[in-house]
């Protein structure tokens, strides 16, 4: 099959499109990045510098179509119809082919679907991209979300809670097929099997060490960390990920010797980060994001035998008692989940139980699960 698949923000050609790139390896597979300003960028007029051919992944092509201003008075319109012109000439010259299926990964690409006329248009949700991580509606984005339901033929979704929203916003009347296929982990990455040596930064911070990668916002409980830190203050927590909010740096730093904050490493180094700490956590708060959310980090810690330390997410409850579960913003929940990982350590038979909790979980399994349920509708 041709497949084309849109991914969400920059530099996301490996972790935002994993599926596609594991489906690239039997079907042939386009990637549509963010769209080019030609405000901001005029340089990038031609279509040769908006594409790249990846070295590392059997993606046929990564493309950024031009995006001329739509909110503009009078030519607004004019530039709409250019827009979508240029996009279907563009794909002409690089998918040769109409695409079988072409998938989306955000409301703001509702105006793609239907243009290449393709058989099949899939929407792949992996949060509910209508609230931010604080659980706050985006001004906007619900339109355009249910602009998307109005257009799409097929839905794939992370978890049953969001599978419900969409429900919910689905047009009336409309039979909109909602499928949930779960997050993964890359097998080929988060594996025991490779000797890792011990992150250089990291060398320098105390045992026992937890860690929390990912983007480091207010949708972690920093109140359950607070108050932890003083009934365990020999754990030492490692942040590692982004920081967008200034106010981040500040929450860590009151923790003082106890907390660590590192900037974001490569998707490949953090399996080391993994393996030299003592245990993972998703401390996370119970908002409208994350409670309709799939955590990543939970099979790509579990695959790696990790401990992990988690508030109660709805979908993480498949991992069931391979999770030490908290409550937000309780302490005591904290320590206990703590004592318990500490008891734990060492033991081989429950690192072997982690694994076993996340082997269906594995990219490969959902690539196949995924691929499976689009080629029974074509």
């Amino acid at each position: 099959m041709d497949w084309i698949f849109c991914v969400r923000g920059e530099g996301s050609h490996f972790i935002e499109n994993s599926l596609a790139v594991r489906i690239a390896e039997t079907d042939r597979v386009l990637a549509v990045n963010p769209s080019v300003s030609v405000l901001r960028s005029p340089s990038s007029i031609g279509i040769q510098k908006r594409i790249f051919k990846p070295d590392d992944s059997r993606v046929e092509i990564y493309y950024r179509p031009l995006h001329f201003p739509v909110r503009v008075p009078i030519m607004g319109p004019a530039f709409k119809s250019l827009n979508n012109r240029l996009f279907c000439r563009e794909m002409g010259q690089l998918a040769k082919t109409r695409p079988d299926v072409f998938c989306v990964r955000s409301p703001e690409q509702y105006p793609l679907i239907g243009l290449l006329k393709e058989p099949l248009s899939l929407y792949s949700a992996s949060d509910d991209y209508t609230v931010n991580l604080e659980g706050r509606p985006i001004p906007g984005e619900m339109e355009r979300e249910r602009c998307l339901l109005e257009k799409i033929d097929q839905v794939f979704c992370v978890s049953e809670v969001l599978a419900n929203r969409l429900r919910e916003r689905a047009p009336c009347g409309k039979h909109l097929p909602i499928h949930i296929v779960p997050n993964f982990y890359n097998e080929r990455i988060f594996n025991l099997n490779t000797i890792r040596s011990e992150p250089a930064v990291l060398q320098g911070v105390p045992r026992p060490r937890i860690l929390v990668a990912g983007h480091i916002s207010e949708r972690i409980d920093w109140d359950g960390i607070t108050a932890v830190s003083s009934l365990r203050p020999e754990w030492h927590w490692v942040f590692l990920g982004r920081v967008t909010e200034p106010p981040m740096k500040e929450r860590i730093r009151q923790f003082g010797p106890r907390a660590f904050l590192f900037p974001g490493v490569s998707f490949y180094d953090v399996p080391s980060w993994i393996q030299y700490s003592d245990a993972c956590a998703i401390p996370y708060r119970l908002n409208a994001f994350t409670l309709a959310s799939d955590p990543i980090k939970a099979p790509e810690y579990l695959a790696m035998g990790a401990p992990v330390l988690s508030t109660r997410i709805p979908s993480l409850s498949r991992f069931n008692k391979a999770i030490y579960w908290v409550e937000e913003g309780n302490a005591e929940s904290y320590a206990a989940a703590l004592d318990a990982i500490q008891a734990d350590s060492g033991r081989q038979e429950v690192k072997m139980f982690r694994q076993k909790a996340v082997e269906a979980d594995s990219l490969d399994v959902r690539a196949q699960q995924f691929a499976a349920t689009i080629r029974a509708q074509l």
